[in-house]
């Protein structure tokens, strides 16, 4: 039997960084030396006492059902977290936590967006984004950013109307690495309060930023919803735990979606996450912190030295996004191919990231050398090839 599958998934595309990704396993298989740049995790180690609470956890038999907004203690923690680092006055209440970040948008898309309406992205963004977007039946409407990658207000403030129902803010930006200011975010905020619109602050990327400092716009406005999580900051992407923070009514009616789907988050996992939210771990932080940014200094010093390339330093998150001007897919299969590097195509983010390739830093300096040595050559030998 054919199975007729419904228009909301005939409508959601693969990940293309899934397939350079397979591409790469491949390669590796047949013994070449691949390196892979287009992982969107830290390479780092979960730090040892939050393994240590969920060992002990599994050790005292924690092992069970929690409820389905996560374990009090847990959300106690997010809650103090939130007052003390972002100047967010929430509580417990208006908390879930959830398997991952992205689930947690997941659960965002699925209970505010109904068919056919709009939800507003700045282009180029995260390639999960339109997706959850169109699996909800909504529409996807793009803003624009400027040639620094910060979202165009005005232009937003034009195409942004009553029948928008949310807007996603990534701050830092994956794929770009920009950190948006706190005017622009303010700016972006407000107009949406205007026109009763929600907005999403995702903030995974938050404690990875470099010079410039992070806001979280939900310590001054009502109509943000925020979403973070545990995966980048503290090298926790196999635990899957995210949480999200909006008023009570709305978290109350997205734990119904939870509680019919996921039921609640790994019981364990919600110990080590809980440690991770003390200041025993700050330093490992703090240590993966200035790695990330001794690399991203690295990459462009590197990056600037090659002709054919321009690219903006990042201002958090282990990303950059170089232009190159051309077919980023067929560049990246070509790169992969050739020079046995591993990239991710920019189209992938949008259509504004066409014509760049977003490489992940959240490797070995010695690794990343070699790299972009590679990738010199590779662009010395090859891009007249393309049209």
């Amino acid at each position: 039997m054919k199975p007729n599958f419904s228009s909301r998934l005939k409508n959601c595309n693969p990940s293309a960084t899934l397939e350079i990704s397979e591409m790469a396993s491949k390669l590796e298989r047949k013994g070449k030396d691949v390196i892979s740049l287009g992982v969107g995790e830290p390479d780092f180690d979960t730090p040892e006492p939050i393994k240590q609470c969920a060992i002990q956890a599994l050790k005292d038999g924690f092992v069970h059902y929690t409820e389905s907004q996560g374990i009090e203690n847990l959300r106690e923690k997010i809650t103090q977290k939130l007052k003390k680092q972002n100047g967010v006055d929430t509580n417990k209440k208006e908390i879930i936590t959830t398997p991952g970040a992205k689930y947690a948008l997941y659960l965002i898309c699925q209970g505010l967006i109904d068919e056919g309406e709009e939800a507003m992205l700045f282009d180029p963004a995260w390639v999960s984004y339109p997706e959850m977007i169109k699996l909800a039946g909504g529409k996807v409407k793009w803003c624009p950013t400027d040639e620094n990658h910060s979202p165009e207000v005005e232009r937003f403030k034009e195409i942004i109307h009553e029948g928008t129902k949310l807007v996603i803010l990534n701050s830092p930006c994956n794929p770009t690495g920009k950190v948006y200011s706190k005017e622009t975010i303010e700016a972006i905020t407000e107009i949406s309060r205007e026109k009763d619109v929600f907005v999403i602050s995702d903030e995974v990327y938050e404690k990875i930023i470099y010079e410039k400092s992070h806001y979280s716009p939900r310590s001054d406005y009502e109509n943000v919803i925020t979403v973070n999580g545990f995966s980048k900051t503290y090298s926790m992407t196999g635990w899957r735990l995210g949480y999200l923070n909006a008023n009570e009514e709305i978290v109350n009616n997205l734990t119904k979606i939870q509680q019919h789907s996921v039921s609640c988050p790994t019981s364990f996992v919600q110990k080590g996450a809980r440690c991770a939210l003390t200041d025993e771990i700050d330093p490992y932080v703090d240590e993966m912190v200035n790695k990330f940014e001794k690399r991203r200094d690295l990459v462009m010093e590197k990056l600037n030295k090659i002709e054919q390339l321009s690219c903006n330093e990042p201002e958090g998150s282990f990303y950059a996004f170089p232009k190159v001007g051309v077919d980023s897919m067929k560049f990246s299969k070509k790169m992969l191919k050739k020079a046995n590097v591993a990239i991710t195509p920019g189209k992938a983010f949008g259509r504004k990231g066409e014509g760049h390739f977003r490489m992940s830093f959240a490797n070995s300096e010695e690794r990343i050398n070699e790299a972009l040595n590679r990738i010199s050559v590779f662009l010395e030998e090859v891009l007249n090839s393309f049209s």
